[in-house]
């Protein structure tokens, strides 16, 4: 189980990816679905099935599903990511993650966090102007009827949407195009 807890300084000791047996990548105990922005729907429609969630507050948020919650990323091939160089921003930046409340969290579960002698630093990461883009995706579909929702499954108490409303915009056309990716989970 993923465990964030805020971070106060630019840079940690971390070990390295190749001792760990990829648990961030692998249903049982690494993400299931990651909240993404709008300016990354582009990129990974192609690749992740984009839904939605009813967040807290019933605050509707575009997600893309990682894993069924109990096997591996479907892109996680002998422990070795598949689409390396395309994968989405939550890995690129894992075990770091940011907030909207524009702090940078790290996971603590990560095996490799706090250990060796290589320094990770913050500065390489594009953290800039989160909570800003978050809340402009929130309102690309804050009017959306929530009627227009579908729950697709649920996953470990979570409820996964799809869109069958009239409303377009190019986010909901990559949402749609997207739905082809459900293929590559074991759930439906």
């Amino acid at each position: 189980m993923k465990n964030f807890i805020q971070i106060d300084n630019n840079s940690i000791n971390f070990g390295s990816c190749e001792n760990c047996d990829a648990k961030c990548c692998k249903g049982e105990n690494g993400t299931i679905f990651s909240q993404i922005l709008k300016e990354e729907f582009e990129t990974l429609y192609e690749i992740f099935p984009i839904l939605f969630i009813f967040g807290n507050l019933n605050f509707l948020k575009p997600v893309i599903l990682l894993s069924d919650g109990f096997n591996s990323c479907f892109y996680l091939k002998n422990n070795i990511c598949s689409i390396y160089k395309n994968r989405p921003k939550v890995c690129k930046n894992y075990p770091f993650s940011p907030n909207i409340d524009n702090k940078i969290y790290i996971d603590n579960s990560c095996p490799e966090v706090y250990k060796g002698e290589n320094k990770i630093t913050l500065l390489n990461y594009d953290f800039k102007n989160y909570q800003d883009k978050y809340i402009e995706t929130h309102y690309l579909f804050e009017n959306l009827n929530r009627n227009d929702f579908k729950k697709v499954f649920t996953i470990k108490a979570i409820d996964f949407y799809k869109y069958i409303g009239k409303d377009s915009s190019r986010y909901l056309t990559y949402h749609k195009k997207s739905l082809k990716n459900l293929k590559n989970y074991k759930i439906l």
